[in-house]
């Protein structure tokens, strides 16, 4: 059996568990509790530019229409083109034409809108999910396995309380217990602090892309009042 299975087997049948203290349980759950809300906040982020992620795979994947890969700005532009192309009158063309020339403007601009939020916003969070949180599991997996060898040396302990080799093997499990638990404790303070740092980050951000893309958007359709 495995140490895992054998510890379980131990308490089961009354055997004992070495428990954590509870600061260092309420630090795992507020650490999965901002771990969840960086990933909720990844979504969100997948949310708000969804138009030009379908856009892409569409330009992708598509091969029936022309318009199939444009994002919305672009669409509406390419039904004005059709439009203008259909009349005669000099003067209503020429103002197609340049309302086209603005939702293409705005159609670029949407397409950059998703780099900025992927590289400005999304991508600190992802990296902490992919490599911080990561290890943070990883340590705590760890302790939990220290805490087994512990727990069943010394149950082996109780059955064999003058046995020198099994007190040898409790004093050097209980040892690395600690060492691993003092480790992973203050990597569980660090990592809280850095996922604060983060989403306090990556929310600043969010607003000077949001800002920065609706104030570009406002300029370009400003184009349409001088027509």
């Amino acid at each position: 059996m495995t140490t895992k299975v054998k510890a379980v087997a131990y308490r089961l049948t009354g055997g004992s568990k070495t428990v954590y203290s509870a600061d260092y349980e309420e630090k795992i759950l507020l650490f999965n509790n901002f771990k969840k809300q960086i990933e909720k906040l990844m979504g969100l982020m997948v949310t708000l530019v969804t138009d030009n992620l379908v856009t892409e795979l569409k330009q992708k994947i598509s091969r029936d229409t022309v318009d199939s890969g444009m994002n919305k700005f672009e669409k509406v532009g390419q039904a004005i083109y059709k439009y203008s192309s259909q009349i005669e009158n000099d003067s209503s063309a020429a103002v197609l034409k340049t309302a086209k020339e603005i939702f293409d403007n705005a159609g670029q601009k949407h397409r950059s809108f998703r780099t900025d939020m992927l590289e400005n916003v999304q991508k600190s969070m992802k990296e902490w999910i992919e490599t911080n949180a990561k290890n943070v599991s990883k340590e705590l997996k760890s302790v939990d396995n220290k805490r087994d060898e512990l727990d069943c040396a010394i149950n082996k302990l109780r059955k064999k309380p003058d046995d020198l080799d099994i007190q040898a093997v409790k004093e050097r499990a209980e040892s690395m217990f600690k060492e691993e638990l003092e480790k992973t404790d203050k990597l569980l303070d660090d990592e809280i602090k850095e996922s604060q740092s983060v989403i306090s980050s990556a929310m600043i951000a969010l607003m000077e892309v949001i800002k920065g893309y609706n104030k570009c958007m406002k300029e370009i359709f400003k184009q349409g009042v001088k027509v």
